[in-house]
């Protein structure tokens, strides 16, 4: 089999460890204890991927046969370095939503010693989902994580799933529904689902939110105090570290509430996540006649509705709302803010009147 000439990586001074190409792939070539090993990095020879050699590989190889880590236990299973990472995940405030995912790569990879495993696995894996590429992100996360503790354990030199690109999703128009629909939904609602949407529509709360309120919640001070998050029946504190929050209520969403309070420690009983809403949800929409968004476009309506008549700014929406930062929220909705909602007044000057003076046609000309 024909491959090209060794190449040695420079590196200030020359380095302990060279790459060839055999065929269509990079290879590593280096000598531990006198003893000439050569071994298949498993990248093909592409410019990105001999930059990865060179910059990622070789020195962390080098660096171990230099520390003698390179005296590397015997590999082990794909599965051993999920249970690992589950464990370290387990007390992760977002383990209970997330560990579905966990546990669908680790199934996926049961079994296959960890050194065996290419980047093209990973890439066919993430590609066998027919999601978006945003929705691909945990799934990838969670593989790197895992990879990365068998580097750290000595039996890989090099995480294959590092630096796997997904193709950018194409962002989709915000759903949300206009006044005259809100009003609809709500005069078509009764009971729970109506106490539900008056908060929804109102304070734009995620729904795990709303099913994990009590009434003392509801403060004197106007506000509702978020402390604690209900889905698949587990009570959380939040999906990012600002979800513990406080957001204003007008007084007639009391009313709601009050109407239908029972006994138990929670205003929504015994609904405790959101697919226990989606019967009742479809019958609203039914009922309203309204355009049918996912429940979620509640919280949507809120946010897109309050930029759009400039009751807050980004700012502000992204406290309301418990976004991690503002980035966030206009990543979300900037496509609803738009120059006919900036209102700046005929006089609008930014550097003052005086501050350009046109003498005469030809300086006009000039600007």
């Amino acid at each position: 089999m024909l491959h090209s000439k060794v190449v040695t990586t420079k590196r200030g001074k020359k380095g302990m460890t060279t790459h060839y190409i055999i065929g269509s792939m990079i290879w590593l070539n280096y000598y531990v204890d006198g003893v000439r090993i050569r071994k298949s990095t498993k990248l093909k020879n592409t410019p990105q991927n001999i930059k990865i050699v060179i910059e990622k590989i070789i020195p962390a190889l080098d660096t171990k046969i230099a520390t003698g880590e390179i005296y590397k236990k015997k590999p082990k299973t794909f599965e051993y370095y999920g249970n690992i990472f589950l464990k370290q995940k387990d007390s992760n405030k977002s383990y209970h939503l997330k560990q579905g995912y966990y546990k669908k790569v680790i199934e996926h990879f049961k079994g296959q010693n960890v050194d065996t495993i290419t980047r093209l696995d990973i890439k066919e894996f993430l590609n066998s989902f027919n999601i978006t590429s945003k929705s691909k992100g945990v799934y990838k996360t969670t593989c790197k994580e895992i990879f990365e503790l068998a580097v750290d354990d000595g039996v890989i030199s090099f995480n294959p799933a590092l630096d796997i690109k997904l193709k950018a999703d194409v962002r989709k128009d915000v759903e949300y529904y206009t006044k005259c629909e809100v009003n609809q939904l709500l005069s078509s609602s009764t009971g729970i689902m109506r106490a539900y949407l008056f908060i929804a529509f109102n304070t734009g709360m995620r729904v795990g939110e709303i099913l994990g309120l009590q009434l003392s919640d509801f403060k004197d001070d106007g506000y509702i105090h978020i402390k604690r998050t209900r889905t698949k029946g587990i009570i959380g504190s939040g999906k990012t570290n600002n979800a513990i929050r406080k957001v204003p209520y007008p007084r007639f969403i009391l009313d709601e509430v009050r109407n239908i309070l029972t006994n138990h420690v929670f205003i929504f009983n015994n609904i405790n996540d959101a697919s226990l809403l989606r019967s009742q949800w479809s019958k609203v929409l039914a009922d309203s006649g309204v355009p049918k968004y996912k429940l979620s476009s509640t919280r949507h309506t809120f946010a897109t509705l309050m930029l759009k008549e400039n009751i807050v700014s980004i700012n502000e929406l992204s406290g309301l709302l418990g976004h991690s930062t503002p980035k966030v929220t206009l990543e979300h909705y900037a496509s609803v803010i738009k120059s006919d909602n900036i209102h700046l007044g005929v006089n609008f000057s930014l550097f003052g009147q005086d501050s350009v003076k046109i003498d005469d046609e030809d300086s006009y000309k000039s600007l």
